[in-house]
This record gives C-alpha cells, structure tokens and sequence, in this order.
C-alpha cells in the first residue's frame, strides 16, 4: 500500500512488483466491484519492473475501477467477471484487464485516453482516468496503452512496461 502515497520527486527508478500490486489495488477497489464483479487472476512469475511504483500502482487501480464501473452500468442481476493477467519477457512486461461489460464503441475507442473524452454519463467521470493512465504508461514508461473491444463484449486494456528502461521528464 505504500506505492500509493509514494511521492517520487526525484524521479528515480525502483523496483517493483507488479502482481503485488496488483492485489493492493484490489483491497483499495474491493469496495467498486465486491457486488459486481468476480475477479480472476492469471498472474505469471515476473521479474522486477524499473519504474515509478505510485504511477503503476495508480494505472492498475484506474483499469479495475473502470472495469468495474462498466459492468455496473449494465444493471445486471448477475455478477460480471474482470480478468487480470500478467506475463513478462526479459524485455517488457505486460498486463491486461479484461471485463464482460457492454464494450467500448468502435467509434469512440480512438478518442477514449484523450483529455475529458468520457462514456460515462454526465456527471459521472472527469474523462481524465484513461488519459493520465495514457501519460504515464506510454510517455513517462516508454511503454504501449491499447484498448481493444472483445467479440464477444467487453473491453481489454493492455499495456507493457519495458522491464528497466528509464522515466522521461
């Protein structure tokens, strides 16, 4: 839980372990997706990741919470299901969380990590969430973000990390 309040002023790279945090950010969400959603875990043994612990940690829990926001909007009398998994080479390491919710339109997926773009109803997001989890994977990680609608509903959203390669200003 530390990696969350960790405040990295210096910008140094730490080691990092991202399935643990992955289990922190669902004690943090338990309470988004306890009612909602079942959580599977497909986890692989990984090697440290070189990173800014707090931005990971915050690009995890923001992908669970959405997750489970979408699924929520369905009003379903059933629990959805979010899968999480992790696998890793020596180069990068990756991440994906999947939900059975209603899907992203193909037409708006494009616009979903800029600035305000939100699918949410008024009132209830910012349009803010997939952009930071944008900035920080993909400009200050020199990593990949992708997002892609699943054929049988649902969307992923993956990112890889390279596993030591280092923070850009």
């Amino acid at each position: 839980m530390r990696s969350y309040s960790f405040k990295n002023v210096s910008e140094q790279l730490f080691a990092f372990d991202l399935n643990k945090a992955i289990h922190e950010a669902l004690v943090i969400a338990k309470h988004e997706y306890n009612h909602i959603a079942t959580i599977a875990l497909n986890l692989e043994e990984l090697p440290q990741l070189f990173c800014d612990p707090a931005q990971i940690s915050q690009v995890i829990l923001n992908l669970i919470i959405n997750s489970s926001h979408a699924i929520k909007s369905q009003n379903r009398s059933s629990h959805g299901k979010i899968e999480i998994k992790t696998w890793g080479t020596d180069e990068s390491i990756s991440c994906s969380v999947t939900d059975d919710g209603p899907g992203i339109p193909e037409h708006v997926i494009s616009k979903i990590v800029e600035p305000f773009f939100t699918t949410k109803e008024p009132g209830k997001g910012t349009g803010l969430g997939l952009s930071i989890c944008y900035d920080i994977i993909v400009n200050k990680h020199k990593g990949s973000l992708s997002a892609a609608c699943l054929p049988e509903g649902g969307t992923a959203f993956t990112f890889s990390l390279p596993v030591t390669r280092g923070l850009s200003a």
